[in-house]
């Protein structure tokens, strides 16, 4: 297996906070890579849109955002309009990120679902609705699976999921030691879990989360080589980095494809 990446102490922090050890970094977006959306605002939240169709994506991104570190964020939402989706990628933390912060935990918990973050992705949902969206799913990566997570727990009608290394352990922060579960446990729609190797246990096949979020037609695939982020963040001059990057997105396509 590959070595993961070497963590620096602005990654040590984050860590404790949301994501395991050995986790990939943010990235900068390829400076080659040229979008084929358009950023945008909705009210005052800012966006990514691209593609067109019936079927839409909401993508919410982990705690690194996109507007201040791109990741592959750009590139991901475009490779899905290509698949024949309308996609809509948020920004949720308004311009702001992780990047920098020196208590990650105290940032992360100044976002709470209460504050903007529900609000927005009922704004997101009911704009591709209004766009003539009749199903609508949402892919989220890291804190961004906590995020649809809490939101489909709550009632907001997405038809799927898709959360590659996901960070739903953070409803702990905000619910106590039992949240994640019974969050979990509220989820009425298929999720598709994509946990890298050093994810906690309860999100690999037979865990507490992926046997519950199964009985709801989803499952749980992982990626054993891998280390959290490795989907939007990993080095994919790594060919076993670029491969299993290919190797979620086929899953995440596949999926949406069957669900939505």
């Amino acid at each position: 297996a590959p070595l993961p990446p070497v963590p620096s102490a602005q990654l040590v922090a984050i860590m404790a906070a949301c994501c395991p050890p050995g986790s990939w970094p943010a990235c900068q977006s390829p400076d080659e890579y040229k979008a084929e959306g358009v950023e945008g605002k909705l009210g005052e939240l800012p966006i990514y849109s691209v593609g067109s169709g019936a079927k839409a994506i909401l993508i919410i991104p982990d705690i690194f955002g996109w507007s201040t570190d791109n990741g592959r964020f750009f590139g991901i939402a475009d490779t899905l309009a290509a698949q024949g989706f309308k996609v809509l990628l948020s920004d949720p933390f308004h311009g702001d990120s992780a990047v920098g912060k020196s208590d990650i935990m105290g940032w992360i918990g100044s976002y709470p679902y209460e504050k903007n973050i529900g609000t927005d992705i009922e704004a997101c949902v009911k704009s591709l609705q209004d766009d003539g969206c009749t199903s609508v799913g949402v892919v989220g990566f890291c804190w961004g699976v906590w995020a649809f997570c809490k939101a489909a727990s709550l009632g907001v009608p997405f038809k799927c999921g898709v959360g590659p290394h996901p960070s739903t352990r953070l409803e702990g922060v905000f619910a106590g030691a039992d949240g994640e579960q019974a969050m979990i446990d509220k989820i009425e729609m298929p999720v598709l879990l994509m946990p890298a190797g050093n994810d906690p246990e309860n999100l690999m096949e037979g865990g507490s989360v992926a046997e519950a979020l199964a009985k709801k037609g989803g499952k749980s695939i992982k990626f054993p080589d891998m280390a959290h982020g490795w989907v939007c963040r990993g080095d994919m001059s790594d060919a076993t980095v670029a491969r299993d990057v290919e190797a979620a997105m086929k899953n995440m396509v596949e999926f949406l494809k069957e669900h939505l």
